[in-house]
């Protein structure tokens, strides 16, 4: 029997030990569900990233709405949609290595590298960081 999957959703502002603290609620939420610290390690540096990005990026420097929403189907999968509704990425976005000279832009790839997918879309003004992870049975806690 497949259990139902678990939704969430965690808000804050853009700023910066906003964003780094909502980061760590979601993992400290996780954390009741999944038994790797591996896993939940990767998950930290994913959310950590993204929220940055919007930190940086999505409104000018300025605060702004940031949003998580979690899906959790236990011994199966994580999803996150790390969400603002800022300028957005706009085309182009790209989950490269940008090598060893560039100043940044690894952000993304970091966060492709340790997902099982990771996608980038606006969605009714949303801009959207869509991540899966797959995650092992024997990697929860039950």
């Amino acid at each position: 029997m497949e259990r139902a999957v678990i939704r969430k959703v965690f808000r804050t502002i853009s700023h910066p030990g906003d964003s780094r603290r909502l980061a760590k609620e979601v993992v400290d939420y996780l954390a009741g569900h999944v038994a790797d610290d591996d896993v939940l390690h990767d998950l930290d540096i994913i959310l950590t990233e993204a929220c940055a990005n919007v930190c940086r990026h999505a409104y000018g420097g300025e605060p702004g709405p940031l949003e998580v929403r979690l899906g959790i189907s236990p011994g199966q999968w994580i999803e996150l949609e790390i969400v603002d509704w800022g300028r957005g990425f706009g085309p182009g976005v790209r989950f490269e290595n940008p090598g060893p000279d560039a100043e940044g832009g690894r952000g993304m790839y970091i966060m492709r590298m340790l997902a099982s997918d990771c996608q980038v879309h606006r969605r009714d003004g949303e801009n959207v960081v869509f991540i899966h992870k797959d995650i092992g049975a024997a990697r929860w806690k039950t």
